[in-house]
């Protein structure tokens, strides 16, 4: 019997790399692969996905959701929006948000540069924008218990430092999502326990060393930059391979990138991506599941 400790990390991408990330598991499946894992890490939209995973939603019926005029809805009775396409959420990422999050992460001081980004969140925010945001993204998670592998990465809008929401460490599960897909100057931020929150990939795309001691660790990163190589994707895995660790790293092909765009919240391109991520997971089924022991 396997009885290696297996972890999917979900990194961050925005909706098309949400979309991207759907399609590589929904091939991933086609090819037999289930994601019984022991861990799931999710990052900013990954942590969407890694919700519903853990919480035992199918991948094809999250495809099926992403898809569809009328997915993740917060009550029977309302009209159900797709996640990142209701209420205030603009339809794309506007210059001037782009340039302060670069701005952020050129910063000799980092963390320095994040808690002022997070300054000036908590200047912005209001308890309706974000409510509004919170039902647009993950409404119908309001109220269900914490699946137990499911770590969510957010970043404290505060203090600038990454916070692990987990099983051992209990929030609303709608709100701890909803902040991890935050992003600063874009999407309003999230308060939780007193404090504001806000997208966990300010720290890494996809933090693959949040997956610990895990034996094997399957990434999907739809966005591999960082200016400093510790944060990156691969420079992640090579650690955790180094520590003793199998890892399979899954980015975007050329197909993939194409789709993606640069524009992260452009609603049109989600079936693109899907696609292209589905045509992507199928050939990688081999790979990943002799890594994965399925």
């Amino acid at each position: 019997m396997d009885t290696s400790r297996r972890a999917l990390v979900l990194g961050s991408g925005g909706l098309t790399g949400l979309a991207w990330q759907v399609g590589v598991l929904d091939g991933l499946a086609d090819g037999g692969l289930s994601w019984n894992a022991d861990l799931i890490v999710g990052t900013s939209a990954g942590a969407l996905l890694a919700a519903r995973l853990a919480a035992g939603e199918a991948i094809r019926d999250v495809a099926d959701a992403l898809g569809s005029d009328r997915p993740f809805r917060s009550n029977p009775g309302e009209s159900a929006r797709q996640p990142g396409r209701g209420g205030d959420v603009p339809g794309a990422v506007p210059v001037s948000a782009a340039i302060r999050l670069v701005t952020a992460q050129l910063h000799p001081h980092r963390r320095q540069a994040v808690v002022g980004l997070g300054r000036r969140a908590a200047a912005e925010w209001t308890p309706e924008a974000s409510g509004r945001w919170v039902d647009a993204v993950a409404g119908d998670l309001a109220g269900r218990g914490w699946p137990a592998p499911l770590v969510v990465v957010v970043t404290d809008a505060a203090t600038g430092r990454p916070v692990l929401f987990r099983a051992r460490r209990p929030v609303d599960l709608a709100l701890a999502v909803a902040a991890s897909c935050a992003m600063p100057g874009v999407l309003p931020a999230v308060r939780i326990g007193g404090r504001l929150y806000f997208d966990g990939g300010l720290r890494s795309p996809a933090n693959l060393d949040a997956a610990g001691a895990a034996d094997v660790v399957v990434a999907l990163a739809p966005l591999t930059g960082a200016l400093r190589a510790h944060r990156r994707p691969g420079v992640q895995a090579a650690r955790l391979r180094a520590s003793g660790a199998t890892v399979v790293l899954l980015t975007p092909d050329a197909a993939g990138r194409r789709a993606i765009g640069l524009d992260v919240l452009a609603v049109d391109r989600v079936p693109a991506c899907v696609e292209a991520g589905r045509t992507f997971g199928r050939r990688r089924v081999a790979d990943v599941g002799a890594a994965w022991g399925e």
